[in-house]
């Protein structure tokens, strides 16, 4: 391998690949693996391979190499290079107010924002300008947009999965371009229909999932005989129950708690961060851990010196897919066939959770709200907690 048109040494080489990778060389910031690769005219596993040599190099661990992060600035300037719309003057100021909007701070989802408006954009092959003529324009845009859609004529970011059906790649879509009119003061009243409805996809039809207390009793045994009570799927099930903390929150509970005791009952206390309600009280929420065996599954795994709730020594995205396929294993078990809990097992917790709660305190929303985590009454009753029959023909009975 050259460096400045000179053979080097294997030292040199890498040397110079640690310090382009940690922003130590003439380059002012981090580079990635892929851009090293490039810079120096190799491909990937030969940098990697040259990386394997330094015994210093620090690894997470999954075994992965830990690399500095990239810069904030540098990762806008990289998202501006691959997406030329940004250079256009309206969406500049509008990408200005998304990285600012909150209290300085970013839209969480802000780069999606933009491929959206660029995906319409190239698709209609129309100008951003021409969104902001009038609302009649804006919408006639956007049916084109659906008609293009449905004949697979899309151009879209290749970034990410495609979306699951038109209704929602529309919905994303629609709610970007909404957020760019709104921007420049054209707006559309809450609660319209027609292309510009952001009525959330499929909201509210699952409200009626849950598991019987025998199903939960058979799923307890099948996961002590499969897995044992010290096992990460154990604590995930249960915990994700009583909890009905989302994924991102469940992955990061720490196992810290408080313990509260009565003459009848033990509770463990814990902590979790929803995300999704960071705007209340910065996402904090305290959850009940109210089951002897889970309590006993916390302490295992607190002994060994863990500190979250799982130890699986995996990334991110495997774990979720370990977690996931375990998770399947149980509902196949019990006989559940809906394909809601095979698509998204551990959100199926949740609302598992939320009927679960309502049993247990007589249908009191308030209390279960507080909870489970929802910061209304009324996204509970929609989404999660619809009454069942048997409940409803006690009362009427009665």
């Amino acid at each position: 391998m050259r460096i400045n048109g000179k053979r080097s040494s294997e030292e040199k080489i890498t040397q110079e690949i640690t310090k382009l990778l940690h922003g130590k060389g003439y380059r002012p910031y981090p580079l990635s693996v892929t851009e090293t690769a490039k810079l120096l005219g190799v491909c990937r596993s030969t940098v990697y391979n040259y990386l394997k040599r330094i015994q210093s190099l620090e690894k997470s661990r999954t075994g992965h190499f830990k690399f500095p992060k990239i810069p904030q600035e540098k990762q806008f300037r990289l998202f501006n290079k691959y997406h030329e719309i940004t250079s256009d003057p309206l969406v500049a100021e509008w990408q200005d107010d998304l990285i600012t909007r909150k209290g300085g701070e970013p839209l969480k989802r802000w780069k999606t924002r933009i491929r959206s408006l660029e995906s319409v954009c190239n698709t209609c092959h129309i100008h951003p300008s021409d969104l902001l003529a009038s609302q009649r324009n804006t919408e006639k845009i956007l049916r084109q947009f659906a008609q293009l859609c449905k004949q697979g004529k899309e151009i879209r970011d290749s970034r990410g999965l495609k979306a699951n059906g038109i209704k929602h790649v529309i919905y994303t879509r629609v709610q970007a371009i909404r957020d760019f009119c709104g921007f420049y003061a054209i707006t559309w009243r809450r609660g319209v229909g027609g292309i510009m409805s952001q009525k959330v996809v499929c909201h509210g039809q699952y409200a009626d999932t849950r598991l019987s207390s025998d199903e939960l009793e058979r799923a307890d045994s099948f996961i002590k005989e499969q897995w044992g009570l010290d096992s990460d799927i154990y604590r995930w099930f249960w915990i994700g129950i009583e909890s009905c903390a989302r994924f991102e929150a469940l992955y990061n509970m720490t196992l810290d708690y408080t313990l509260h005791t009565n003459t009848k009952n033990t509770t463990y206390v814990m902590t979790v961060f929803e995300s999704k309600t960071e705007h209340l009280r910065g996402g904090k929420w305290y959850k009940y851990i109210t089951r002897t065996d889970t309590q006993k599954s916390i302490d295992m795994q607190k002994a060994r010196g863990e500190k979250r709730i799982h130890s699986a020594n995996l990334t991110k995205d495997k774990f979720k897919d370990e977690i996931a396929n375990a998770l399947r294993m149980v509902f196949k078990h019990i006989g559940k066939t809906h394909h809601y809990f095979f698509h998204h097992p551990t959100h199926a917790l949740r609302h598992i959770g939320a009927q679960y709660w309502l049993a247990k305190k007589d249908f009191n929303y308030g209390l279960v709200s507080e909870i489970g985590g929802w910061h209304t009454i009324d996204e509970l009753k929609k989404s999660y907690g619809m009454i069942p029959p048997e409940k409803i023909l006690e009362i009427i009975e009665n």
